[in-house]
């Protein structure tokens, strides 16, 4: 499970080298960094100032990359590994992107690297050349040995993630991602080179507490689901067909892209064979272990309409956890709760997404494209259906 959710988990970003770290800053002083576990928090309008104990931790891009492609692609995944020397564990309490050139920068996740996992961040580094590596569908690390505290319902361990629009965001009071002395991170960075090349240094700020404060651990928590949008009854084109698409996707992505699609419609309990093509797609998700969800989320590309999370569907308990009626690809900020809402195991989580490819016509973004056939892809040509949870895990 957590390796399929890692594939499907298709924003990538760039990574620093280990061999070329940037020094980690805390408010502008070279000082040890804290990287943390995963959530999304809410936005808020502007920056708090720090508190006694609070300090900003910031770690980047060691040097500018300028994004490029291979073949048609017009999308760059890059992954980036970035030290924080932080001396002490620590809570994350706030983040904040810094896209340095945000025209190109499309989405960006960061990722905790178990101390297991270093080795192996290093190895597909050196394997790529130039700053960090390609990594489509994620950072493609081998599993930790440390274990994972959220049980296999985790998808990644994100630590936060960007999308255009997105501001300093502080997680709810009370709540931080726990992140161990001497951290490591991973950035991925989505480059769309429909807007131009680079170069780009993304930097992330942390806004850190002690470890030894009494704070719940946040989580992400991914609920993805397949893509299967056809053509309109207007548009005529190759990859109209659904196995020519789908080809098209793997030379521009790799195979990884054909087990990713293949894997969903397993997941939500599709055809593998001859999957039912519609512009409206859900999956059924089951809570593994008791949580407590304090904000939603939702993922996709520009073909978006609307976008929902529902807990406990068709049932007297049943809880709408997200509804975006009118999906803003420049406004994909995590909505908090009125209240934490709990789930027990064997609760379910439906997400639903409704793409329209009548609006492949009219965006300009996507002008010059001929019509496809679209399943779940990286590209801002391509679709994704993704629900993103923020939770603590309660005790059992």
């Amino acid at each position: 499970m957590r390796r399929l959710l890692a594939a499907v988990l298709v924003l990538a970003a760039p990574l620093a080298a280990c061999g070329s770290m940037a020094a980690p800053t805390v408010n502008g002083s070279s000082v040890p960094a804290a990287s943390s576990a995963s959530a999304t928090p809410t936005p808020e309008q502007a920056v708090p100032a720090l508190t006694d104990g609070e300090a900003i931790v910031t770690v980047g891009l060691p040097d500018p990359y300028t994004p490029s492609s291979a073949g048609t692609a017009t999308d760059d995944y890059r992954c980036f590994l970035l030290g924080t020397g932080v001396p002490e564990d620590r809570f994350i309490t706030g983040v904040r992107f810094t896209p340095d050139n945000p025209a190109v920068v499309h989405h960006a996740i960061l990722y905790r690297v178990q101390p297991s996992q270093v080795a192996g961040a290093k190895s597909r580094d050196d394997k790529d050349p130039g700053q960090g590596w390609n990594c489509f569908g994620g950072p493609d690390l081998p599993k930790a040995t440390e274990g994972n505290p959220g049980g296999s319902f985790d998808a990644a361990p994100w630590l936060a993630a960007w999308a255009p629009g997105g501001r300093e965001a502080r997680y709810p009071d009370g709540t931080g991602v726990f992140i161990e002395k001497g951290s490591s991170v991973i950035l991925q960075v989505h480059y769309n080179l429909l807007a131009g090349t680079g170069p780009d240094s993304t930097s992330v700020d942390l806004r850190t507490v002690p470890g030894t404060e009494d704070l719940a651990k946040l989580e992400t928590v991914l609920l993805p689901a397949p893509v299967e949008l056809p053509c309109t009854p207007e548009e005529s084109g190759p990859l109209c067909d659904r196995e020519l698409a789908v080809a098209d996707t793997i030379e521009r992505f790799g195979g990884e892209s054909l087990r990713t699609i293949w894997g969903l419609q397993f997941l939500c309990g599709g055809d593998l064979v001859e999957p039912k093509a519609s512009s409206t797609t859900t999956c059924v998700h089951t809570v593994d272990s008791p949580m407590t969800v304090y904000a939603a989320a939702g993922h996709m590309h520009l073909l978006g309409r609307s976008a929902t999370i529902v807990a406990n569907a068709g049932t007297e308990r049943e809880q709408q956890l997200l509804q975006i009626d009118n999906w803003d690809f420049d406004n994909q900020g995590a909505i908090r709760l009125p209240k934490p809402t709990p789930l027990q195991q064997g609760d379910t989580l439906t997400v639903s997404c409704t793409h329209d490819a009548g609006l492949r016509s009219k965006l300009p973004a996507l002008s010059g494209y001929e019509p496809r056939y679209i399943t779940w892809g990286e590209g801002t040509t391509d679709e994704m259906c993704l629900g993103i949870l923020t939770v603590t895990r309660d005790p059992v």
